[in-house]
């Protein structure tokens, strides 16, 4: 009754001012079957299969130069609370304003989403049901073809009396710059970001990382090139210090309307198991999307996943535009270590796997839409005694299909 009350009298709020009012939602239950996702499947296994849901709901308010945005969600796997419970399960996923101070210039304060650039190194992580949101400041300065933002950060666990002490496994201190100048056919880009963790049982030591490339973009007629290049260094939360880097090119080519086809490899440089130099040399992607860029099956989403060795990753896609109101990708994943990795005392071959993804979508309105997605991986031997599970224990492979509902409840 509380929350209905409270709903009532922003409604009532909206109607009587010249603001802009709008509740809307979003409802996202997914089926998976998973038989080989992530790690390798153990002779004699059986598949895993659930339903997971997020649901969100979402007040936009618009008035004058100022924009707030309240969104909460509850994420649940389908029976994990008992019938009759009251197990609390809302979150808030946004809680921010943007104050417009000029033709240019904006601030943004609260808990808030962020991407940057192509989503490779910080993003809202929106296959994951639960996403991704920050708590900082972001102030934004766009004119004509140049844009600035900036992002800053400081997080506490409680709020003491003396000092500053972080307990959460969370970066400390944030701080990202990203700044972009666009021309006819071509763009360049600076993201840098630098992050903090505090040393483990200790107040007054932070280990500072820091990554900082360029971006370059050209984009003509049916041709699309982008090139990244990223370099990190400072010490890792570990407090070891950091020398890695990143290397992403991508070459697409739209055939009409109908068809997209790319190019693409990317490389992240990583520890070599048979020359320990005290230094973390495996490149870390942030905070970035951890799905899609080398395959659906989310074997390789992290350092930790391929033991520190790095990442190669060569991949073909081509993407079907127009089939009526679907769009239907194949996408094929060539999958290596970029360094060496030593197993019971012998080196061994680069080569991880090759993975195959084939994903639907259907827009069945606006306010509905269905995805399939189905992928096969054929793994070596390499990722068989790194990542455990038998290579030979059949096919490894993963599905899922989302629904997605984002109907508009009220708007002035």
């Amino acid at each position: 009754m509380r929350h209905l009350l409270i709903v009532v009298i922003l409604l009532s709020i909206a109607m009587t001012t010249k603001a802009q009012f709008q509740i809307d939602g979003e409802y996202r239950p997914r089926f998976e079957f998973r038989d080989g996702y992530a790690q390798l499947k153990p002779d004699n296994s059986s598949p895993a299969y659930f339903v997971s849901q997020r649901t969100r709901l979402n007040l936009s308010h618009t008035y004058n130069n100022l924009y707030s945005r309240i969104s909460v969600q509850d994420y649940r796997v389908w029976g994990d609370s008992k019938l009759k419970s009251d197990d609390p399960g809302l979150s808030v996923f946004e809680a921010y304003f943007k104050l417009k101070l000029s033709d240019s210039w904006a601030l943004t304060a609260g808990r808030q989403r962020l991407n940057f650039d192509n989503n490779r190194l910080f993003s809202q992580a929106n296959w994951h049901q639960i996403s991704s949101s920050h708590d900082g400041l972001t102030v934004d300065f766009k004119k004509e073809l140049f844009n600035f933002r900036m992002v800053t950060a400081f997080n506490q666990s409680a709020t003491p009396k003396f000092g500053t002490n972080y307990t959460v496994d969370n970066y400390k201190f944030l701080n990202v710059i990203w700044l972009e100048k666009k021309f006819k056919y071509f763009s360049l880009a600076n993201l840098t970001i630098t992050d903090s963790y505090q040393k483990k049982n200790s107040r007054n030591t932070d280990y500072y990382r820091f990554t900082i490339g360029l971006v370059a973009k050209y984009k003509r007629n049916s041709y699309d090139l982008q090139l990244r290049g990223f370099y990190q260094t400072g010490k890792n939360k570990m407090g070891t210090d950091v020398n890695a880097h990143f290397i992403n090119a991508i070459a697409s080519y739209k055939f009409g309307s109908a068809l997209n086809l790319t190019l693409g490899t990317e490389y992240m440089s990583g520890n070599d198991f048979t020359n320990h130099n005290g230094e973390d040399n495996a490149f870390d992607i942030l905070y970035g999307a951890r799905h899609w860029f080398n395959g659906i099956m989310d074997y390789f989403s992290i350092p930790k996943t391929t033991l520190g060795t790095g990442l190669i990753d060569g991949y073909l896609k081509l993407d079907f535009l127009k089939i009526e109101s679907w769009k239907l990708s194949a996408h094929y994943h060539y999958l290596a270590t970029s360094n060496t990795y030593v197993h019971n005392g012998k080196e061994q071959d680069n080569f991880l796997a090759n993975e195959l993804d084939l994903i639907g979508t259907w827009k069945i309105n606006k306010v509905v839409g269905l995805q399939l997605g189905y992928a096969m991986l054929f793994a070596g031997e390499t990722l068989e005694n790194m990542n455990g599970g038998s290579k030979s224990s059949g096919l490894q492979q993963f599905f899922y299909t989302a629904i997605t509902v984002k109907p508009t409840f009220f708007k002035n």
